[in-house]
């Protein structure tokens, strides 16, 4: 009886946890969670400190950047497992891949907890391109691994497919991206020059793995449409490639995830103004810009020029189809920009669809948010996001109206009757973070959201 008790208790408080967070699925070209469409109002966090986990991982960190995406609005990052192969995995002189550390594992467990906890999706990236570059200390192991149909085995026996195991009970895994942009490994001599067949193999075979393992989706981080795509040099990455080099029916990829910068741009278009997945014939499945200028969309014509603002470029991008978006990066990590450059973009998203960016009402804030397109009650609510200590609110008429404002968890901060057409909110008492101030007039509810930060 005593086990059955503990058993019920354990179940009434950590069950919970599990409401309506459910593992992202693919029908057709759409993301979906518990049956409804998500968009990936995201965003790239690819380290803290260059090979954290294993390395010099802080945890604190990996919270507290959560909570900052989550409160500007966004639902998912983009994360680096391992930077340059030299922490965290183990790899032998020959090639082969025999495990992880345990710092590796225990780093991971916490920073996947966080996520959790934070309600922020995951794609995890488990190496990239700067694996095989002649400056890392062990880039002639990860060349001779991904030149052997052994050595990949190793890769996928002992490292892969435990990441996978180890973390596919985590609804917020939502996706692993096999490699980041691992054409320069093909296109430059300092990452190999590798034979597109043996990149073609590697990816195949990883991706069949993870699928035979579990329900979590697979992706590619492409470095650009233009190995992306049949309509330019070729589309390495179809189902029909990977499947002649290792002739399984799940080596393949769930959606494509490609990379966006100026000088993409200039040469194939602008995804966010007058390309969608269908101009490149990859509209087959779900297809997410899995990074981009923190700044805005730039176009690298005889100089580079901001095309697209950061507030616009999320609403720009769905409205061509694309299923996410995920600035480089959230921490500024170089010279691309931050998530003070983007938050009001995510933001703008998340006011027009807040259905999209929390489609199970995981935060309770979506039934909340009603907006009225006939009617307007506010004329105006600025600064936002807010630093200075108060939001004005401007209403277009203050007669009988209340004002309410919720945190992120759909508790009550304050009600009251409107007495005139404009009124401070003080921020002194008010934890950072994301607010939702609604004017209620009759049966009408007009809400905005508002960052605090």
């Amino acid at each position: 009886m005593k086990t059955i008790k503990i058993l019920v208790v354990f179940l009434v408080l950590f069950s919970p946890l599990f409401i309506n967070a459910q593992n992202i699925t693919v029908n057709g070209t759409k993301f979906l969670v518990d049956g409804k469409e998500i968009f990936m109002n995201g965003a790239n966090t690819p380290w803290n400190n260059w090979n954290d986990f294993g390395g010099s991982y802080v945890s604190t960190f990996w919270d507290s950047e959560f909570q900052r995406i989550k409160n500007a609005g966004g639902n998912s990052t983009r994360i680096w497992i391992t930077c340059n192969g030299v922490v965290g995995v183990n790899i032998s002189d020959d090639g082969t891949v025999t495990g992880a550390t345990p710092a590796f594992w225990s780093n991971l467990d916490d920073m996947f907890r966080l996520a959790q906890k934070n309600k922020i999706y995951i794609k995890a990236t488990l190496i990239s391109f700067d694996h095989f570059k002649n400056s890392n200390a062990k880039y002639m192991a990860w060349r001779k691994m991904i030149l052997s149909d052994d050595k990949v085995t190793s890769f996928v026996d002992n490292y892969a497919v435990p990441f996978v195991n180890r973390y596919k009970a985590n609804p917020y895994l939502w996706a692993i991206d096999v490699c980041n942009e691992i054409e320069w490994v093909n296109q430059d001599a300092a990452d190999g020059n590798i034979a597109w067949n043996r990149l073609e193999y590697f990816v195949a075979r990883v991706a069949s793995a993870i699928h035979e393992n579990s329900q979590v989706l697979v992706t590619l981080g492409s470095a650009a449409v233009k190995w992306n795509s049949d309509k330019y040099e070729a589309n390495y990455w179809s189902d029909a490639r990977l499947k002649a080099l290792y002739n399984k029916d799940n080596a393949k990829l769930d959606f494509y995830s490609i990379h966006y910068y100026g000088w993409n741009v200039k040469w194939f278009g602008n995804f966010a103004v007058d390309k969608t997945p269908a101009d490149y014939g990859i509209n087959d499945r779900p297809c997410v810009i899995g990074e981009s200028p923190a700044k805005g969309v730039f176009n690298d014509g005889a100089t580079p020029t901001l095309v697209v603002l950061p507030s616009e470029m999320f609403l720009a991008t769905w409205s061509k189809g694309w299923k996410g978006l995920m600035p480089w990066t959230s921490n500024g990590v170089d010279s691309n920009g931050n998530l003070s450059e983007f938050a009001a973009g995510l933001l703008k998203f998340q006011k027009a669809h807040p259905e999209l960016v929390d489609p199970t009402n995981i935060t309770g804030m979506n039934q909340k948010i009603n907006r009225n397109q006939n009617h307007s009650i506010f004329e105006n609510v600025y600064p936002n996001p807010s630093g200075s200590g108060e939001f004005k609110v401007v209403l277009r008429d203050c007669n009988n109206v209340t004002l309410q404002l919720m945190n992120n968890c759909g508790n009550v901060v304050f009600n009251k009757k409107a007495r005139r057409t404009e009124t401070n909110i003080s921020s002194t008492n008010l934890s950072k973070g994301t607010y939702i101030l609604s004017a209620i007039k009759g049966g009408l509810v007009e809400s905005r959201i508002l960052l605090l930060n």
